[in-house]
């Protein structure tokens, strides 16, 4: 039930309740499936979502037939929501970006570039560049996704050497692929070896756009959705930052473990 938003425990606590109906809230809340202090708001959440209501101090659940209904509803709706948000990502870019050029640097003085919430790259050499620092300065994690045939090779042989070197250092990897990367024997032997060193790597078995984030705080999209070798937006924007990092998670939860077949 994960996949439909339903947290370990909250399913714990609705199998418990199809298997024990009529079990009492205070018996619920401090099950010990339940993180610390955590209880009622793991009822109070499946009572929200549908999936149990109360009555007289007891708990008992829906149908099952009717849960997964309405929790599906409930994730196609929020998809899209992302989905769409995720689509306006590129003209918001645009928009500060031409805000940021219209200014200009201040007389007598520059903008220093590390103060930049949106930057383009265009030059290979320039964006090359910047992943490079970026991953330097990764402290923490780095989500990557959407690799796929169309994204430029010189990016796919950054991508060994720099995350191994993340690795290396302690910083969490995850990181997204197509499933028609895995036709290729290189890239294969790539993520096994950065699998190997303890980055967790998933497959999608469709397509999406190339994207990455670094320490939550900074995320990587192509100007153009489909093609990065056309460069790249470097955003520190909160807003944007948030819809990559959402989209990315969701993309994360449906895609198959590496290796799994």
């Amino acid at each position: 039930m994960q996949i439909l938003g339903i947290t370990p425990a909250e399913e714990q606590t609705y199998r418990h309740l199809l298997r024990h109906p009529g079990s009492g809230v205070a018996e619920i809340v401090a099950a010990p499936w339940h993180p610390s202090g955590a209880g009622t708001a793991a009822v109070e959440r499946l009572k929200a979502l549908g999936a149990v209501v109360e009555s007289d101090g007891a708990l008992w659940p829906e149908e099952p037939k009717v849960v997964v209904g309405l929790l599906a509803e409930r994730l196609l709706a929020e998809l899209h929501t992302i989905t769409r948000s995720l689509a306006q990502v590129y003209t918001v870019v645009r928009s500060l970006e031409d805000e940021a050029a219209a200014a200009g640097p201040e007389e007598g003085g520059t903008t220093p570039q590390d103060s930049r919430l949106v930057e383009r790259i265009t030059d290979p050499t320039a964006l090359r560049a910047r992943v490079e620092s970026l991953a330097l300065s990764t402290r923490s994690e780095v989500l990557a996704g959407g690799l796929c045939e169309e994204v430029d090779r010189r990016v796919l042989r950054m991508t060994l050497p720099l995350g191994l070197r993340m690795l290396g250092r302690g910083v969490t990897l995850r990181l997204l692929v197509w499933q028609s990367m895995l036709a290729d024997p290189l890239v294969v032997s790539h993520l096994r070896r950065l699998a190997d060193a303890g980055a967790r790597v998933r497959v999608l078995s469709s397509s999406d756009s190339p994207m990455a984030v670094c320490d939550g705080g900074t995320a990587l999209v192509p100007v153009e959705p489909s093609d990065i070798a056309k460069g790249a937006f470097v955003t520190a924007e909160p807003g944007m930052v948030s819809t990559v990092v959402n989209h990315f998670e969701r993309l994360w939860a449906d895609a198959r473990e590496f290796g799994d077949g």
